[in-house]
Order: structure tokens, then sequence, then C-alpha cells
């Protein structure tokens, strides 16, 4: 992971790309993983958002992601960013409108909340499920053509697998867990039969909110792909309470995505694995606190 740019440079490196900031203008935003991230405002008042990959792998992905940006654009009732300026250095485009839904503290690396985490507005609910839904029922070749990751339903399996393995082997596990993500494995009712275009980190810090919970944008979709519908659920839903899962999926069947019979269990078997997911994503991204807590996760017995 590279050094984060300090302010000055990040003006100098705004200004070699045309962008005059304002000095004093420039708000860090250090939660994500992928991207530095700071806030700014330009001479003729116009707020702007900068990212500056933190790794060369992110670096190479900003084309594939512009070009899913394109595409997705279309096919949603909120807004996605608009990047004008994209190159491996930087990225920049005018700040969307409405505040992150949850906001992590990268201190303590809790949430704070601007909706109820309890009970999130029914408004919220019903259009994250329609985001969704829409997502799930859009064509996958354009999605496929930008070079996002594709994996059909057979690929989806062989890569929690091929996760799974990884993890027992680099951060450790419990062997109720191996046993339990074998066993998910080999359930084929658990499973979809289609793959379809993901949006693939949903998390409420994702989801752009007005004052009434209305969700009006969608931000970061770095880790976009073909894959598994389950998967969009995992970080949808998984930081309210759970009784909000049966909500969402409620909303999404309404709004045409499919509820399979086997969806609910698959989802829940993602949340239950979402520990290791972010322990192999923190030994990808240097990130040792996520790797950390996946390792004391996996260490105890699987509840079930």
């Amino acid at each position: 992971m590279t050094n984060p740019l300090s302010p000055e440079s990040l003006l100098a490196l705004a200004a070699r790309h045309g962008l005059d900031l304002v000095e004093g203008s420039l708000r860090p935003d250090n939660t994500g993983w992928d991207f530095q991230v700071a806030h700014a405002i330009t001479k003729d008042g116009v707020a702007w958002i900068l990212r500056v990959p933190r790794r060369p792998d992110i670096a190479e992905g900003i084309d594939v992601e512009a070009r899913l940006l394109d595409v997705v654009r279309g096919l949603l009732p909120v807004a996605v960013p608009d990047w004008r300026i994209r190159t491996r250095d930087l990225v920049a485009y005018p700040r969307l409108a409405g505040e992150p839904a949850a906001t992590e503290a990268v201190a303590t690396r809790t949430l704070s909340w601007r909706i109820d985490r309890v009970d999130p507005p029914d408004v919220y609910v019903e259009q994250l499920a329609e985001i969704m839904a829409r997502l799930h029922q859009a064509p996958i070749d354009a999605a496929a053509a930008t070079g996002i990751p594709v994996r059909t339903p057979a690929g989806v399996r062989l890569t929690f697998s091929t996760r799974l393995e990884r993890a027992r082997r680099e951060i450790g596990m419990h062997d109720s867990w191996w046993n339990r993500g074998r066993r998910w494995l080999e359930d084929d009712r658990l499973w979809p039969a289609r793959s379809v275009l993901l949006h693939g980190d949903l998390h409420p810090g994702h989801t752009l909110v007005d004052g009434t919970g209305s969700i009006v944008g969608l931000l970061d979709w770095t880790d976009a792909e073909v894959g598994d519908p389950g998967q969009e659920f995992i970080e949808a839903t998984r930081k309210f309470e759970p009784k909000n899962l049966a909500r969402v999926l409620d909303a999404y069947q309404r709004h045409g995505g499919d509820v399979w019979p086997g969806l609910r269990a698959n989802i829940e078997e993602g949340v239950a694995f979402a520990p290791m997911f972010l322990g192999l994503l923190g030994l990808d991204s240097e990130q040792p606190h996520y790797v950390e807590r996946a390792r004391t996760a996996l260490a105890a017995p699987s509840p079930r």
C-alpha cells in the first residue's frame, strides 16, 4: 500500500489535472480501503471528490470501473459518480447530493448512523431492494464487456472453495468453520442457478441518503462483478438488525428480484462467513485490523 499523499501534494496533483481548488478546503476521508479520498471545493464553488488509488492493482482497474459507471448510470433510479478526471493517479468528480447512511470512524471501526439501524426507514429498504433488483435483472453482456470479473454459478462455488482453503491456511479457523463451509459448498439448494450483475459492496456507507432516508446516490463500484445474487445482500443487510433481511427480500421480490428457495439460507451463510471474507481482503489490502478480527472470529467454534 502506498503512503497517503499530503494535502499539498493532493492540491498539486489536482492542479496538474486542471482542478483549481481552494486552499484550505481539502477534507480527507480515510475510511476507504482502495482509494485515498478527499473532499474539496474549486474556486468556482463546486464541491468535488478526489480519489487516489492506494495500490497498483486498484489503479489498473480504474478504466474498468469508469466503463461500468457508464453502463449502470442508465439502469438505476439514483445517481452514480460522473468521473470527469480518470487517470492512473487520480479520479475526480463533482460531489453527489446526500450523505452516507452510515460512516465508519477510522480509529474505532464503529459506525455512526444517519438512519435508524434497528428499523431503517421503509423508503430506504424499498429503494435498496429496487436497486438490487434492477441490477440483478440487467443484461449482463454490457457489464461483462467492461472488464469486471465474471463468474458462472460453478465459478462462484469454486471461488468460495478457494477462499475457504486460503483462509484456513493463512488466517486459521476452527474445524467447525471448515466443516460448515464444506457443507455449504455441497448443498446445491443454497447456490444460484444464474449469475447476475452485482455492485459488490453495497454496505450503508456507499448509499447516499437525504434527510428522509431516501437513497439518492450510490458510491464505490470497485468491487462490481457478475456473480452470486446472494452476495449482494450480505453487506447490504448485515449491519442492520437481522429482522430487516425479511423486509429487504420482500421488497426485492416485489421489484422483480428472483427469491429462489435457497436464497435466504445462502445469504445467512454469507453473513456468517463475512469475517472470513473481510480477513482475506485485509490480507490483500494490508489491513491487519481486519485480519486479526477474522482470526478471532474463526478461532471460536461456529454457532452451528
